[in-house]
């Protein structure tokens, strides 16, 4: 009978288990672990690929070129530095990897030690030593990081890394549900992204190199042949180790370690997690990121990462082919109940509200009829306000889509105000639906619409509801509350440094100290109080330029936020209000004269907010929080020496984060967000001398606040964000050489300040810096 070749898929499978176990001979616990579950054939594979072992040599491809002498490697020392050297846990082209106990006495460690070997001492004693420098770069919590390293009595390298006990991410994914598996490979993403942004190519990426351990824990191994991104080949020939099962077909030509290398690995190693899944996204996906041109892949790993959030929030992916039924296929799948209960909601309402409307004019006899068409639109408004937003708001690209459900749940309310004998209850109802109206259209660090002027005229119907209600039950904490964080919301709305901001904090404070009298234990009104004190340390920062005393200030609110347990209902609140209070306290320590101690605070309100993407996953609100903690973290990087590289590197990534939230669709905080932080990258590149590369990122910054500006004209904020970010470019345009565009660009600053103050929106501030500043500027580049 003939016999047929095996698969690929069976080579590959095969191939794969002969290079792990092959690194690790004569360890059976490993073998039963790898080879549990594998299929007949391709154990039969295995065994014919290890019965001829020397001729399947060269499919050990992280072996360094003519080091097949492995097995006359001389014995290792039974101790390097402070490491007794355990039993040996790896083998490779350079050495072996040996568990090592620390025993020097001071305390106990276990570490996994690389040691060279001698004989492969001259080939690779520059890749030994890349990695060491590599891994001094990398600070990542999913990257195994370096402890020691050294050289023996005998002048042998040897580094000492973080040990680490798990399962190659394809095997520890195999009984996962697909979700979860992902979030894993999205870590490994996440840590090659980094090293990325660090310029390292891993150059080795592959199943075993990406450890998954106990509670999901996923650790990136194995930098030993990394390389610098666009430094080519390390010998010049393409003739280094490489694993060519996981190597992009120009690795093979012979090209060096490179970004679009590393994205291919991971792809090849995304399709062995999802084998025997069916998910034509995430196919898709994988597909995507191993396209045999370099260009048609994905353009770096957070590009596939973006994608893989797309997947994870039921949203299009880029990878798939674009068309008008994939993406209402898309969106009926995300929001299932939503597109049911809202065609149903949007009936019901109809329907409900001519009916109660007929009904009204009826007979007494139809007035129980009356009253439970009056208590269905109630709920169903309660539900578009509440269930239905709540889950849109978790989704890029549904601001719109808000602020529509938002519109007419408050206009259904409204309505029903109308009809007689309608609760007085129903005006707090209504009020909080215009307060929530209000933060879409265009409530600063939030997701929404920037359509502040509209956000306004919400406010304003919200505090008329509550005045009105109060008239009638002056007692209600509910209600005081509520007109409380309307006051707030007012400040946050207004500009910087306006004389009226203290008034808005000081009214915001009576309402909610009123609804404390009548009910001390009010959660609401006591995270009012706490919200207060961060406007006020805010006030003392920006506007009366004492943030010596802001720092206590604000040590005691977060004190006393986090003393005490939030109810269910204000969890988000107050975690947003404890990022708030951090960041206010880094720019506070910051201003004070101490950019190193505030990276303490803000680094904080970062670890929070990737602890709630965790587990939350990363909602536009949450996103756009991030970006702001890459804006404060590379602002204050930026200051300190020899710290620009890094600083550059963060801005960056605020960046890409914003610029892919707002492919999914319009988002105003995102666009304020994506400014600041083209603006801080235009700073930084400055610093480092590359004026063109900062006028390039200060270009784009322009255009977005012209965009902005256009969209919102009477907005101060948007004016003011116009005229600093200007200022900045008119700057950068004389440094460039560029002195007419320079004078023209300066010209329209002072411009844009003159309107401001005609306005009445020029705080005292600005009065006194941004605007001396900017018109000595222009006498200077415009004398001529």
């Amino acid at each position: 009978m003939k016999r047929h070749p095996p698969s690929p898929e069976v080579d590959r499978r095969a191939l794969a288990l002969f290079e792990r176990l092959a690194e690790n001979p004569g360890n059976t616990k490993l073998r039963e672990r790898l080879t549990r579950g594998a299929s007949e054939t391709v154990l039969t594979r295995l065994r014919a690929l290890e019965a001829s072992v020397t001729r399947a040599a060269g499919a050990i491809p992280t072996l360094i070129p003519g080091s097949a002498d492995c097995d006359g490697m001389l014995p290792p020392p039974d101790r390097v530095g402070a490491f007794r050297l355990i039993e040996r846990i790896g083998r490779g082209g350079m050495g072996d990897v040996w568990l090592g106990q620390r025993d020097d006495g001071l305390y106990e460690h276990r570490v996994a030690v690389k040691l060279i070997q001698r004989h492969a001492l001259r080939r690779a004693a520059g890749a030994f030593e890349d990695e060491r420098r590599f891994l001094a770069k990398l600070e990542h919590p999913n990257i195994a990081h370096l402890i020691d390293g050294g050289v023996t009595e005998d002048g042998l390298p040897w580094l000492a890394m973080e040990y680490f006990a798990g399962e190659p991410i394809d095997t520890a994914c195999q009984p996962l549900g697909t979700k979860e598996a992902i979030q894993h490979f999205i870590k490994a993403a996440d840590a090659v992204q980094h090293a990325h942004s660090r310029l390292i190519a891993h150059a080795d990426l592959k199943p075993w190199n990406i450890l998954v351990g106990e509670g999901g824990r996923v650790k990136l191994l194995d930098f030993g042949i990394a390389g610098l991104i666009g430094a080519g080949p390390r010998d010049g020939t393409g003739s280094g180790p490489l694993t060519r099962d996981f190597a992009s077909p120009e690795r093979i030509a012979g090209e060096g370690p490179s970004v679009a290398d590393d994205v291919y690995a991971l792809g090849k190693t995304l399709s062995l997690i999802l084998h025997g899944r069916d998910d034509a996204d995430l196919s898709a996906i994988a597909a995507k990121a191993q396209r045999v041109d370099a260009t048609e892949r994905y353009g770096s790993a957070a590009e596939l990462i973006a994608d893989l959030e797309r997947w994870r929030a039921r949203l299009p992916v880029t990878a798939m082919p674009d068309s008008f039924g994939y993406r209402v296929n898309k969106f009926n799948a995300r929001h299932r109940l939503g597109v049911i209960a809202t065609t149903a909601a949007l009936l019901g309402l109809g329907v409900t509200s001519m009916v109660a409307t007929a009904s009204y004019y009826r007979a007494e006899s139809a007035r129980a009829n009356l009253d439970t068409r009056f208590g269905e639109v109630r709920h169903l408004s309660h539900f578009m306000l509440f269930d239905l937003y709540d889950e849109l708001a978790r989704q890029p690209g549904t601001v719109t889509k808000r602020a529509e459900i938002a519109r007419k749940a408050s206009l259904y309310l409204e309505r029903l105000q109308l009809t007689e004998d309608a609760p007085a209850d129903l005006r707090l109802d209504t009020a909080r639906s215009y307060r929530r109206l209000a933060a879409v259209q265009g409530y600063p660090a939030t997701s929404n619409l920037g359509e502040p002027e509209a956000a306004q005229v919400s406010l304003n119907k919200a505090e008329s509801l509550l005045k009105g209600y109060l008239d009638q039950r002056p007692d209600s904490p509910d209600a005081l509350s509520q007109l409380g964080w309307i006051k707030l919301d007012r400040w946050a709305f207004s500009g910087d440094n306006l004389a009226s901001n203290n008034e808005q904090i000081g009214s915001a404070h009576a309402q909610f100290k009123k609804a404390m009298v009548i009910k001390p234990d009010h959660s609401h009104a006591q995270l009012g109080v706490l919200a207060i004190k961060r406007a006020e340390g805010y006030e003392l920062v920006w506007s009366a330029d004492q943030p010596h005393k802001a720092i206590p200030l604000l040590k005691s609110a977060l004190e006393k936020l986090r003393a005490r347990s939030w109810p269910k209902a204000l969890a988000v609140e107050a975690r947003r209000l404890e990022v708030g209070l951090l960041n206010q306290l880094g720019d506070a320590i910051f201003y004070d004269g101490n950019a190193a101690g505030a990276l303490t605070p803000y680094r904080e309100a970062n670890r929070i907010i990737d602890s709630a993407i965790e587990a939350e996953g990363p909602t536009p609100s949450l996103l756009i929080a991030k970006a702001f903690a890459d804006y404060n973290i590379s602002g204050t990087l930026g200051e300190l020496s020899g710290r620009n590289l890094e600083a550059l590197q963060i801005a960056t990534q605020g960046v890409v984060r914003m610029k892919q939230l707002l492919a999914a669709g319009k988002d105003a905080s995102a666009e304020k967000v994506l400014l600041t932080l083209l603006g801080q990258q235009a700073v930084i590149l400055e610093n480092m001398g590359r004026i063109s590369d900062a006028l390039s990122a200060s270009e784009a910054g322009i255009s977005l606040r012209q965009r902005r500006l256009a969209a919102s004209p009477n907005d101060p904020l948007r004016a003011r964000d116009m005229a600093i970010g200007s200022m900045q470019h008119a700057r950068l345009l004389d440094l460039a050489g560029r002195t007419a565009d320079a004078c023209k660009t300066s010209t329209r600053t002072m411009e844009i300040w003159n309107l401001i103050k005609a306005r009445g929106d020029l705080g005292a501030q600005d009065v006194a810096k941004q605007v001396p500043q900017s018109e000595t500027f222009k006498k200077k580049v415009c004398r001529a």
